[in-house]
């Protein structure tokens, strides 16, 4: 058995160093000397450097438990009962624990016994440590809430695209880095290209990121789903909660808790909003591990709940023979727990896919080849008015050219300093460039909108599975099918 010591506990974290001045030699000096003069010598050191007051589990901490309850330990110094903990119900349960195996503790800046006075006077000492722990946090929130309501951004999460101005709190654009970003929408939103494939493009092409790596997957994905890159950020939606020494969980805050913040724009929100409905669709249309082809796969939906439809494949077992596979569409919500509603799944029975797909072709060719019209509804279907759009840009375009004249004009006659000037003209500069570059986005959706994406000669001539399938991406239809008996049916909507 070990022989019997004495032992001192000392704890800081970064935040007690900065607020306080607490340092680990302090500590140990003070609880040394005061076992010291208490005539108590062979003493063992327990240290945590670095860890927080909060939680429990500290190695240093954990060791000295495991020493009291080997019971090789007869008296235990700590400084204060923060340095214990900063909780007041783990400053009891430690302090309890302590006296269970027959051992002593006490502090430098003052002891406290197991008498009714002494443990109120303890937990008082822990109550107030803990209300100003609280009272420090809610300061530290009020103080960046107050921040981000005047327009400023708290903290620099280094978001590729922007450079940090520190002096006020704002990010401001990296000319190099924004091309990226303008690229990258490029690549999604007129050529269809998911993160994945977008990162490969930008490795080929040679272009990397700020620290001159590729752009991961990651990164690009980051790119093409954040609103800030259109100008509009938002502080405070999650939060960070500690769960443990080293564990945390990020938890999300409500929307009305959010603050708003402008940021300079890299691109238009309509840019945005166009990648964001060009990522759904390639969710709908992602072949995943599909070892069938399906020809109306992301673009069917249950006519009976309007949710889409999935392809699947089902494998009958036969007593004589090799195992027959089936193939089906069925409603989402039939396949999957995660999609039915109040735990009821549709209603809709399980369609065979070489049946419909063959009466929805057939349907396509029919119109193709007996109606005229039909060209009206193989145009590109857009959700946004791209020429309204450009006359708005060039309005604001006439604005900071006006703007630019006057800045001039004002440092001619002496009334802004060379400085001012330059930092002004700097600013509308790139605001000017983003605008063109903007404009000529637009220009070039508008020439597409304008023309058809397909013709009813692609539909009818198509043959092969990836010249029907080329065709059917590029119409602007949703396909509704139901089937209740045994037969189906189906619409096809605008």
């Amino acid at each position: 058995m070990e022989d019997i010591m004495n032992a001192l506990y000392v704890r800081v974290s970064t935040d007690d160093q900065a607020r306080k001045g607490y340092s680990l030699n302090d500590q140990i000096a003070a609880c040394r000397n005061h076992l010291l003069a208490m005539d108590h010598t062979g003493i063992k050191e327990y240290i945590d450097d670095g860890y927080s007051g909060e939680y429990l589990e500290r190695p240093g901490l954990d060791k000295l438990r495991s020493d009291l309850q080997n019971g090789i330990i007869k008296i235990v110094a700590i400084y204060d009962p923060d340095r214990l903990s900063r909780n007041l119900t783990n400053q009891l349960i430690i302090a309890d624990e302590i006296e269970k195996t027959g051992a002593r503790i006490t502090f430098v800046t003052g002891d406290y016994d197991s008498s009714p006075e002494g443990r109120l006077f303890f937990s008082m000492k822990g109550a107030i440590s803990a209300y100003e722990k609280s009272k420090i946090r809610e300061r530290t929130s009020r103080g960046r809430r107050a921040k981000a309501t005047q327009g400023k951004i708290v903290s620099n999460a280094h978001p590729f695209g922007y450079d940090w101005d520190k002096k006020n709190s704002m990010y401001v654009i990296n000319e190099e880095a924004s091309k990226t970003i303008q690229f990258i929408y490029h690549l999604c939103i007129h050529q269809g290209y998911g993160s994945r494939r977008i990162t490969l493009e930008l490795a080929r092409l040679g272009i990397v990121g700020t620290n001159n790596r590729p752009l991961s997957i990651c990164t690009v994905s980051r790119i093409l789903t954040k609103e800030m890159y259109h100008g509009q950020h938002y502080l405070f939606k999650q939060r960070t909660c500690k769960t443990g020494q080293n564990s945390r969980e990020i938890k999300d805050n409500p929307p009305e808790a959010w603050i708003p913040v402008t940021i300079p724009a890299i691109i238009t929100r309509e840019m945005w909003e166009s990648a964001q409905l060009q990522i759904q669709r390639n969710k709908k249309l992602a072949t995943r591990n599909n070892k069938h082809n399906y020809l109306l796969r992301g673009l069917l939906h249950c006519a009976l709940c309007g949710r889409s439809m999935t392809a699947y494949a089902r494998t009958a077992k036969r007593k004589n023979g090799s195992d027959k596979i089936y193939y089906y569409y069925s409603c989402i919500s039939k396949e999957s727990n995660t999609y039915a509603v109040n735990g009821t799944s549709c209603q809709c029975r399980r369609i065979p896919v070489e049946d419909l797909e063959q009466a929805v072709w057939q349907c396509l060719v029919t119109l193709a080849t007996a109606k005229d019209h039909l060209q009206e509804y193989l145009l590109t279907n857009t959700n946004f008015s791209y020429s309204q759009q450009i006359t708005n840009l060039h309005a604001i375009q006439i604005e900071l050219k006006k703007k630019k004249i006057n800045t001039l004009r004002w440092y001619q006659e002496n009334l802004i300093d060379s400085e001012t000037v330059e930092r002004e003209l700097q600013t509308l500069n790139k605001e000017l460039a983003t605008i063109h570059h903007n404009i000529s986005e637009l220009r070039t959706v508008l020439e597409k909108t304008n023309q058809l994406v397909t013709s009813p000669t692609d539909l009818i001539t198509a043959k092969t599975f990836a010249e029907k399938r080329s065709v059917l991406l590029k119409l602007s239809y949703r396909i509704f099918a139901v089937r209740l008996n045994d037969s189906f049916e189906f619409y096809i909507e605008k």
